[in-house]
Protein backbone atom coordinates (compact mmCIF):
# COMPACT_ATOMS: atom_id res chain seq x y z
CA UNK A 1 0.00 0.00 0.00
CA UNK A 2 2.83 2.36 0.46
CA UNK A 3 4.71 1.69 -2.39
CA UNK A 4 1.45 2.02 -4.66
CA UNK A 5 0.74 5.37 -2.66
CA UNK A 6 4.44 6.71 -3.14
CA UNK A 7 4.28 5.40 -6.73
CA UNK A 8 0.70 7.60 -7.43
CA UNK A 9 2.55 10.92 -6.38
CA UNK A 10 5.48 10.33 -7.88
CA UNK A 11 3.87 10.04 -11.30
CA UNK A 12 1.77 13.36 -10.57
CA UNK A 13 5.13 14.97 -10.20
CA UNK A 14 6.38 13.30 -12.95
CA UNK A 15 3.93 14.92 -15.18
CA UNK A 16 4.41 18.32 -14.81
CA UNK A 17 7.84 18.64 -16.59
CA UNK A 18 9.67 20.32 -14.11
CA UNK A 19 12.97 22.43 -14.99
CA UNK A 20 16.16 22.47 -12.62
CA UNK A 21 16.22 24.66 -9.90
CA UNK A 22 12.40 25.07 -10.12
CA UNK A 23 10.68 25.71 -6.35
CA UNK A 24 8.45 22.57 -4.93
CA UNK A 25 6.44 24.29 -1.94
CA UNK A 26 4.68 21.65 0.47
CA UNK A 27 1.40 23.32 2.12
CA UNK A 28 1.76 22.00 5.49
CA UNK A 29 -0.58 21.46 8.03
CA UNK A 30 -0.43 19.10 10.80
CA UNK A 31 -2.86 15.91 10.00
CA UNK A 32 -1.97 12.99 8.49
CA UNK A 33 -2.58 14.00 4.97
CA UNK A 34 0.05 16.39 4.76
CA UNK A 35 2.24 15.00 6.60
CA UNK A 36 2.07 12.19 4.06
CA UNK A 37 2.55 14.34 1.32
CA UNK A 38 6.06 15.87 2.84
CA UNK A 39 7.59 12.03 3.38
CA UNK A 40 6.81 11.26 -0.49
CA UNK A 41 8.31 14.88 -1.47
CA UNK A 42 11.26 14.15 0.73
CA UNK A 43 11.18 10.47 -0.90
CA UNK A 44 11.01 11.93 -4.49
CA UNK A 45 13.49 14.43 -3.27
CA UNK A 46 16.15 11.65 -2.78
CA UNK A 47 15.90 10.99 -6.72
CA UNK A 48 15.74 14.84 -8.03
CA UNK A 49 17.47 16.80 -5.91
CA UNK A 50 18.08 19.38 -8.70
CA UNK A 51 14.72 21.53 -7.80
CA UNK A 52 14.50 23.28 -4.40
CA UNK A 53 12.36 22.30 -1.80
CA UNK A 54 10.28 24.45 1.05
CA UNK A 55 7.64 23.67 3.66
CA UNK A 56 5.14 25.89 4.85
CA UNK A 57 2.99 25.88 7.87
CA UNK A 58 0.83 28.65 8.70
CA UNK A 59 -1.02 29.15 11.72
CA UNK A 60 -3.87 31.36 11.69
CA UNK A 61 -4.45 30.48 15.50
CA UNK A 62 -7.90 29.27 14.84
CA UNK A 63 -7.51 26.38 17.68
CA UNK A 64 -6.20 27.26 21.63
CA UNK A 65 -3.91 24.40 21.12
CA UNK A 66 -2.66 25.41 17.55
CA UNK A 67 0.90 26.96 18.96
CA UNK A 68 1.67 24.03 20.33
CA UNK A 69 0.89 21.93 17.55
CA UNK A 70 2.56 24.19 15.36
CA UNK A 71 5.69 23.46 17.66
CA UNK A 72 5.49 20.05 17.51
CA UNK A 73 5.03 19.83 13.75
CA UNK A 74 7.91 21.78 13.44
CA UNK A 75 10.25 19.60 15.37
CA UNK A 76 8.90 16.48 13.33
CA UNK A 77 10.07 18.47 10.09
CA UNK A 78 14.22 19.11 11.11
CA UNK A 79 14.54 15.12 10.56
CA UNK A 80 14.12 15.84 6.81
CA UNK A 81 16.50 18.98 7.07
CA UNK A 82 14.37 20.60 4.32
CA UNK A 83 14.02 24.87 4.30
CA UNK A 84 11.39 25.50 6.26
CA UNK A 85 8.83 28.37 7.10
CA UNK A 86 6.75 28.30 10.40
CA UNK A 87 4.88 31.67 10.84
CA UNK A 88 1.68 32.62 12.34
CA UNK A 89 -1.19 34.18 10.72
CA UNK A 90 -3.70 37.54 11.31
CA UNK A 91 -6.94 36.39 9.33
CA UNK A 92 -9.43 39.16 9.33
CA UNK A 93 -13.08 37.33 8.74
CA UNK A 94 -15.62 39.65 6.70
CA UNK A 95 -19.27 40.10 7.73
CA UNK A 96 -21.10 36.86 6.07
CA UNK A 97 -17.84 35.02 5.41
CA UNK A 98 -17.18 31.78 7.36
CA UNK A 99 -13.69 31.55 9.69
CA UNK A 100 -12.88 28.56 7.38
CA UNK A 101 -13.36 30.51 3.92
CA UNK A 102 -11.31 33.51 5.51
CA UNK A 103 -8.58 31.41 6.71
CA UNK A 104 -8.44 29.48 3.83
CA UNK A 105 -8.23 32.94 1.74
CA UNK A 106 -5.42 33.98 4.03
CA UNK A 107 -2.68 30.91 3.79
CA UNK A 108 -3.78 31.11 -0.03
CA UNK A 109 -2.36 34.71 -0.12
CA UNK A 110 0.87 34.43 1.78
CA UNK A 111 1.46 30.97 -0.16
CA UNK A 112 1.82 33.87 -2.91
CA UNK A 113 3.61 35.71 -1.62
CA UNK A 114 6.22 33.15 -0.43
CA UNK A 115 6.89 31.32 -3.18
CA UNK A 116 8.23 31.69 -6.70
CA UNK A 117 6.74 33.52 -10.12
CA UNK A 118 6.80 29.47 -11.12
CA UNK A 119 6.69 27.27 -8.00
CA UNK A 120 4.68 24.11 -7.90
CA UNK A 121 2.86 24.39 -4.92
CA UNK A 122 1.57 20.77 -2.91
CA UNK A 123 -1.37 20.64 -1.35
CA UNK A 124 -2.64 16.93 1.10
CA UNK A 125 -6.24 17.07 -0.84
CA UNK A 126 -7.53 13.48 -0.98
CA UNK A 127 -10.15 11.43 -2.51
CA UNK A 128 -12.17 12.06 0.38
CA UNK A 129 -12.12 16.01 0.08
CA UNK A 130 -12.60 15.33 -2.86
CA UNK A 131 -15.95 13.52 -2.41
CA UNK A 132 -17.00 16.08 0.20
CA UNK A 133 -16.11 18.98 -2.06
CA UNK A 134 -18.48 17.75 -5.07
CA UNK A 135 -21.57 17.16 -2.53
CA UNK A 136 -20.79 20.82 -0.96
CA UNK A 137 -20.97 22.13 -4.45
CA UNK A 138 -23.96 20.24 -5.25
CA UNK A 139 -25.47 21.77 -2.16
CA UNK A 140 -25.45 25.17 -3.98
CA UNK A 141 -26.64 24.40 -7.09
CA UNK A 142 -23.14 24.45 -8.87
CA UNK A 143 -23.00 23.63 -12.56
CA UNK A 144 -20.05 21.62 -14.59
CA UNK A 145 -17.24 24.16 -13.00
CA UNK A 146 -18.29 23.92 -9.52
CA UNK A 147 -18.97 20.07 -9.96
CA UNK A 148 -15.30 19.67 -10.81
CA UNK A 149 -14.54 20.63 -7.67
CA UNK A 150 -10.89 19.90 -7.22
CA UNK A 151 -8.32 19.93 -10.32
CA UNK A 152 -5.23 17.51 -10.01
CA UNK A 153 -3.27 20.25 -11.54
CA UNK A 154 -4.13 24.11 -11.56
CA UNK A 155 -2.72 27.03 -13.11
CA UNK A 156 -2.64 29.51 -10.48
CA UNK A 157 -0.88 33.15 -9.97
CA UNK A 158 1.55 34.03 -13.03
CA UNK A 159 2.82 30.59 -13.75
CA UNK A 160 2.29 28.59 -10.31
CA UNK A 161 0.48 25.79 -10.20
CA UNK A 162 -1.51 23.88 -7.32
CA UNK A 163 -0.78 20.09 -7.29
CA UNK A 164 -2.60 17.78 -5.73
CA UNK A 165 -0.37 14.76 -5.73
CA UNK A 166 -3.10 12.85 -3.52
CA UNK A 167 -6.69 13.29 -4.84
CA UNK A 168 -7.04 9.38 -5.75
CA UNK A 169 -5.63 8.74 -2.50
CA UNK A 170 -8.26 7.54 0.29
CA UNK A 171 -8.05 8.96 3.62
CA UNK A 172 -7.44 4.78 4.85
CA UNK A 173 -4.64 4.68 2.22
CA UNK A 174 -2.91 7.64 4.05
CA UNK A 175 -3.48 6.72 7.74
CA UNK A 176 -2.04 3.78 6.83
CA UNK A 177 1.05 4.81 5.37
CA UNK A 178 1.51 7.49 8.05
CA UNK A 179 1.62 4.80 10.39
CA UNK A 180 3.71 2.75 8.31
CA UNK A 181 6.56 5.49 7.89
CA UNK A 182 5.85 6.33 12.10
CA UNK A 183 4.90 10.10 10.97
CA UNK A 184 4.12 12.51 13.28
CA UNK A 185 0.58 14.26 12.98
CA UNK A 186 -2.02 16.46 14.80
CA UNK A 187 -5.35 14.91 15.55
CA UNK A 188 -7.24 18.73 15.15
CA UNK A 189 -10.69 17.93 17.68
CA UNK A 190 -12.65 20.22 15.39
CA UNK A 191 -12.62 17.81 12.17
CA UNK A 192 -15.37 16.22 14.60
CA UNK A 193 -17.34 19.12 14.61
CA UNK A 194 -20.21 17.93 12.51
CA UNK A 195 -22.07 21.85 12.86
CA UNK A 196 -19.07 22.60 9.77
CA UNK A 197 -20.75 21.50 6.76
CA UNK A 198 -17.67 19.41 5.71
CA UNK A 199 -17.72 18.06 8.64
CA UNK A 200 -21.38 16.76 8.67
CA UNK A 201 -20.62 15.26 5.15
CA UNK A 202 -17.37 13.22 6.03
CA UNK A 203 -19.36 12.02 9.87
CA UNK A 204 -23.05 11.79 8.54
CA UNK A 205 -23.74 11.95 5.24
CA UNK A 206 -20.79 10.12 3.16
CA UNK A 207 -20.66 7.00 5.69
CA UNK A 208 -24.53 6.60 5.11
CA UNK A 209 -24.31 6.41 1.52
CA UNK A 210 -21.06 3.76 0.68
CA UNK A 211 -23.15 1.81 2.72
CA UNK A 212 -26.07 1.66 0.68
CA UNK A 213 -23.95 2.22 -2.87
CA UNK A 214 -20.35 0.70 -2.11
CA UNK A 215 -19.40 2.22 -5.46
CA UNK A 216 -21.02 5.65 -4.25
CA UNK A 217 -17.43 7.73 -3.61
CA UNK A 218 -16.34 6.42 -7.50
CA UNK A 219 -19.18 7.39 -9.04
CA UNK A 220 -18.74 10.95 -7.44
CA UNK A 221 -15.18 11.32 -8.37
CA UNK A 222 -16.27 9.85 -12.11
CA UNK A 223 -18.85 12.65 -11.98
CA UNK A 224 -16.10 15.09 -10.91
CA UNK A 225 -13.97 14.25 -13.73
CA UNK A 226 -16.32 14.24 -16.64
CA UNK A 227 -17.94 17.49 -15.41
CA UNK A 228 -14.21 19.16 -15.88
CA UNK A 229 -13.99 17.81 -19.04
CA UNK A 230 -16.97 19.28 -20.01
CA UNK A 231 -15.93 22.44 -18.65
CA UNK A 232 -12.53 22.67 -20.33
CA UNK A 233 -14.38 22.01 -23.82
CA UNK A 234 -17.07 24.72 -22.70
CA UNK A 235 -14.19 26.99 -21.67
CA UNK A 236 -12.10 26.55 -24.87
CA UNK A 237 -15.51 27.46 -26.47
CA UNK A 238 -16.27 30.38 -24.99
CA UNK A 239 -12.34 31.85 -25.29
CA UNK A 240 -12.85 31.74 -29.00
CA UNK A 241 -16.21 33.32 -28.74
CA UNK A 242 -14.45 36.11 -27.25
CA UNK A 243 -10.76 36.22 -28.58
CA UNK A 244 -12.62 38.92 -31.21
CA UNK A 245 -14.93 40.59 -28.90
CA UNK A 246 -12.83 41.91 -25.66
CA UNK A 247 -11.42 45.28 -25.76
CA UNK A 248 -8.64 46.69 -23.52
CA UNK A 249 -8.42 49.68 -21.16
CA UNK A 250 -5.18 50.80 -19.69
CA UNK A 251 -6.47 51.18 -16.26
CA UNK A 252 -9.32 48.47 -16.20
CA UNK A 253 -7.75 45.70 -18.30
CA UNK A 254 -10.20 43.62 -20.14
CA UNK A 255 -13.54 45.03 -20.88
CA UNK A 256 -16.61 42.85 -22.68
CA UNK A 257 -18.61 45.06 -24.68
CA UNK A 258 -22.31 45.00 -24.48
CA UNK A 259 -22.77 44.76 -27.92
CA UNK A 260 -21.06 41.00 -27.58
CA UNK A 261 -23.94 39.85 -25.22
CA UNK A 262 -26.69 41.36 -27.23
CA UNK A 263 -26.52 39.00 -30.70
CA UNK A 264 -26.53 35.41 -27.78
CA UNK A 265 -29.25 33.79 -25.70
CA UNK A 266 -29.40 33.96 -22.07
CA UNK A 267 -27.38 31.07 -21.54
CA UNK A 268 -25.10 32.27 -23.52
CA UNK A 269 -24.76 35.77 -22.04
CA UNK A 270 -24.09 34.50 -18.56
CA UNK A 271 -21.32 31.69 -19.98
CA UNK A 272 -19.52 35.19 -21.59
CA UNK A 273 -19.97 36.65 -18.53
CA UNK A 274 -18.51 34.18 -16.27
CA UNK A 275 -15.53 33.28 -18.72
CA UNK A 276 -14.84 37.10 -19.03
CA UNK A 277 -14.68 37.67 -14.74
CA UNK A 278 -12.41 34.35 -14.90
CA UNK A 279 -10.01 35.76 -17.22
CA UNK A 280 -9.98 39.59 -16.55
CA UNK A 281 -9.44 38.52 -12.88
CA UNK A 282 -6.61 35.26 -14.09
CA UNK A 283 -9.08 32.84 -12.04
CA UNK A 284 -8.30 34.27 -8.10
CA UNK A 285 -11.57 35.69 -7.73
CA UNK A 286 -14.96 33.69 -6.92
CA UNK A 287 -17.44 33.57 -9.56
CA UNK A 288 -20.69 35.47 -8.97
CA UNK A 289 -23.75 33.52 -7.71
CA UNK A 290 -26.74 33.33 -9.80
CA UNK A 291 -28.60 35.87 -8.81
CA UNK A 292 -25.49 38.13 -9.33
CA UNK A 293 -25.08 36.90 -12.93
CA UNK A 294 -28.12 37.69 -13.87
CA UNK A 295 -28.48 41.00 -12.25
CA UNK A 296 -25.04 41.57 -14.42
CA UNK A 297 -26.51 40.25 -17.34
CA UNK A 298 -29.72 42.00 -17.07
CA UNK A 299 -28.52 45.66 -16.16
CA UNK A 300 -25.98 44.86 -19.43
CA UNK A 301 -27.99 44.16 -21.98
CA UNK A 302 -30.87 47.24 -21.07
CA UNK A 303 -27.51 49.77 -20.95
CA UNK A 304 -27.45 52.75 -22.49
CA UNK A 305 -24.68 55.36 -23.20
CA UNK A 306 -25.38 56.96 -19.79
CA UNK A 307 -25.89 54.02 -17.88
CA UNK A 308 -24.27 54.08 -14.88
CA UNK A 309 -24.27 50.35 -13.31
CA UNK A 310 -22.49 49.02 -10.55
CA UNK A 311 -23.10 45.07 -9.38
CA UNK A 312 -20.73 44.22 -6.39
CA UNK A 313 -19.86 40.64 -6.00
CA UNK A 314 -17.45 39.40 -3.36
CA UNK A 315 -13.85 40.84 -4.05
CA UNK A 316 -14.88 43.38 -6.64
CA UNK A 317 -17.74 45.30 -8.80
CA UNK A 318 -18.88 45.01 -12.43
CA UNK A 319 -19.45 48.64 -13.88
CA UNK A 320 -20.67 49.81 -17.53
CA UNK A 321 -18.50 52.26 -18.91
CA UNK A 322 -18.53 53.13 -22.69
CA UNK A 323 -20.39 50.42 -23.45
CA UNK A 324 -18.76 47.83 -21.85
CA UNK A 325 -18.46 46.23 -18.77
CA UNK A 326 -15.43 45.78 -16.40
CA UNK A 327 -14.32 44.41 -13.49
CA UNK A 328 -12.88 46.65 -11.15
CA UNK A 329 -11.40 45.67 -6.66
CA UNK A 330 -13.71 46.68 -4.13
CA UNK A 331 -11.17 47.83 -2.15
CA UNK A 332 -8.43 50.42 -3.52
CA UNK A 333 -5.44 51.66 -1.50
CA UNK A 334 -6.55 55.58 -0.80
CA UNK A 335 -3.56 57.75 0.11
CA UNK A 336 -4.74 59.28 3.69
CA UNK A 337 -2.11 61.93 3.96
CA UNK A 338 -0.11 63.92 0.76
CA UNK A 339 3.29 61.94 0.80
CA UNK A 340 6.80 63.77 -0.09
CA UNK A 341 9.05 62.53 -2.54
CA UNK A 342 12.44 63.18 -1.67
CA UNK A 343 14.47 60.36 -3.56
CA UNK A 344 14.46 59.16 -7.46
CA UNK A 345 12.55 55.86 -8.11
CA UNK A 346 9.38 53.95 -7.90
CA UNK A 347 6.41 55.55 -6.22
CA UNK A 348 3.18 53.13 -5.52
CA UNK A 349 0.25 54.80 -6.35
CA UNK A 350 -3.56 53.90 -5.17
CA UNK A 351 -4.70 50.59 -7.18
CA UNK A 352 -5.20 50.21 -10.00
CA UNK A 353 -3.22 52.93 -11.04
CA UNK A 354 0.45 50.90 -10.53
CA UNK A 355 3.10 52.93 -9.87
CA UNK A 356 5.60 55.65 -11.30
CA UNK A 357 9.67 56.13 -11.68
CA UNK A 358 10.35 59.33 -10.90
CA UNK A 359 13.86 60.50 -11.85
CA UNK A 360 16.29 62.92 -9.83
CA UNK A 361 15.84 65.62 -12.39
CA UNK A 362 12.28 65.81 -11.93
CA UNK A 363 13.16 66.07 -7.87
CA UNK A 364 15.51 68.97 -9.06
CA UNK A 365 12.92 71.43 -10.29
CA UNK A 366 11.06 71.82 -7.25
CA UNK A 367 9.09 69.81 -4.40
CA UNK A 368 7.43 66.72 -5.33
CA UNK A 369 4.95 65.35 -3.18
CA UNK A 370 1.36 62.88 -4.49
CA UNK A 371 -1.10 64.65 -3.03
CA UNK A 372 -3.76 63.02 -1.29
CA UNK A 373 -6.61 65.85 -1.93
CA UNK A 374 -7.65 66.99 -5.00
CA UNK A 375 -7.15 71.21 -5.49
CA UNK A 376 -9.97 73.15 -6.57
CA UNK A 377 -10.50 75.81 -9.21
CA UNK A 378 -9.69 75.40 -12.54
CA UNK A 379 -6.39 74.15 -14.72
CA UNK A 380 -4.68 74.85 -17.89
CA UNK A 381 -2.91 71.99 -20.03
CA UNK A 382 0.27 73.12 -21.83
CA UNK A 383 -1.06 71.53 -25.25
CA UNK A 384 -4.54 72.22 -25.23
CA UNK A 385 -6.98 75.62 -24.63
CA UNK A 386 -9.25 76.36 -21.81
CA UNK A 387 -9.08 76.04 -18.42
CA UNK A 388 -11.02 73.10 -16.48
CA UNK A 389 -11.51 71.28 -13.22
CA UNK A 390 -9.59 68.63 -12.48
CA UNK A 391 -12.85 66.07 -12.75
CA UNK A 392 -13.65 67.44 -16.41
CA UNK A 393 -10.04 66.67 -17.30
CA UNK A 394 -10.15 62.93 -15.65
CA UNK A 395 -13.62 62.58 -17.66
CA UNK A 396 -12.09 64.09 -21.02
CA UNK A 397 -8.51 61.77 -20.39
CA UNK A 398 -11.20 58.89 -20.04
CA UNK A 399 -10.95 57.67 -16.39
CA UNK A 400 -13.99 56.23 -15.58
CA UNK A 401 -16.26 58.12 -12.55
CA UNK A 402 -15.89 55.46 -9.77
CA UNK A 403 -12.08 55.88 -10.24
CA UNK A 404 -11.90 59.68 -10.67
CA UNK A 405 -11.84 60.59 -6.72
CA UNK A 406 -8.70 58.02 -6.12
CA UNK A 407 -6.87 59.39 -9.43
CA UNK A 408 -3.03 60.28 -8.26
CA UNK A 409 -1.89 63.52 -8.53
CA UNK A 410 1.94 64.51 -8.51
CA UNK A 411 2.49 68.04 -7.18
CA UNK A 412 5.96 69.96 -8.94
CA UNK A 413 6.64 73.31 -6.89
CA UNK A 414 2.90 75.22 -6.02
CA UNK A 415 1.90 75.33 -9.86
CA UNK A 416 2.39 72.14 -11.51
CA UNK A 417 -0.06 69.03 -11.06
CA UNK A 418 0.61 65.65 -12.96
CA UNK A 419 -1.72 62.98 -13.54
CA UNK A 420 -0.49 59.56 -15.62
CA UNK A 421 -3.87 59.96 -18.02
CA UNK A 422 -3.84 63.81 -18.35
CA UNK A 423 -0.40 64.42 -18.09
CA UNK A 424 0.67 68.36 -17.19
CA UNK A 425 -1.82 70.78 -15.46
CA UNK A 426 -1.13 74.56 -14.53
CA UNK A 427 -2.82 77.14 -12.08
CA UNK A 428 -1.41 79.95 -12.90
CA UNK A 429 -1.01 81.86 -16.72
CA UNK A 430 2.88 82.40 -15.98
CA UNK A 431 4.40 79.37 -14.15
CA UNK A 432 7.93 79.86 -12.38
CA UNK A 433 8.77 76.21 -14.40
CA UNK A 434 8.21 75.88 -17.81
CA UNK A 435 6.30 73.00 -19.83
CA UNK A 436 9.15 72.29 -21.40
CA UNK A 437 11.55 71.34 -18.88
CA UNK A 438 9.10 68.92 -16.79
CA UNK A 439 8.15 67.19 -20.15
CA UNK A 440 11.98 66.32 -20.56
CA UNK A 441 11.52 64.94 -16.70
CA UNK A 442 8.09 63.65 -17.13
CA UNK A 443 7.67 60.31 -14.63
CA UNK A 444 7.23 57.12 -16.34
CA UNK A 445 4.38 55.48 -15.85
CA UNK A 446 3.39 51.70 -15.25
CA UNK A 447 -0.03 50.77 -14.75
CA UNK A 448 -1.64 47.86 -12.91
CA UNK A 449 -1.67 46.30 -16.57
CA UNK A 450 1.89 46.74 -17.57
Amino acid sequence: MSDSLYQRFKEVLKRLSLAPNQQIVIALGGGADSQTLLDCTMRFRQDNPTYRYLAVHLDHSFHPDSAVWSSSIENAVKKYSVDTIFEPLTVKVEPRQSKEAAGRERRYQRLYELSDDDAVILLGQHRNDQIETFLLQLNRGSGPKGLSAMAEVHGWHQQRRLVRPLLTVSKTEIYQYAKQHQLHWIEDDTNYDTRIERNFLRHNVIPLLEQRWPQFGDSVLRSANLCAEQQQVLEQLIDDKLKQQLITHRLLGLGLPVDALRNNDDAMQRALIRRWIERTSDGVVSLPSYQQLEQIRQQAIAARADTKMQVQCAEYTVHCYQMALWVSAVVSLQISDSVRVNEPGYVQLPSPWGCLLVTQSLLSLGPVAILANKPVGKFAHPRRKGRKTLNDWLKQAQVPSWLRQSAPLLQVGDEWLWNPLVGWLCNTGEPKIEAAQLEQSEPTWLSAAD
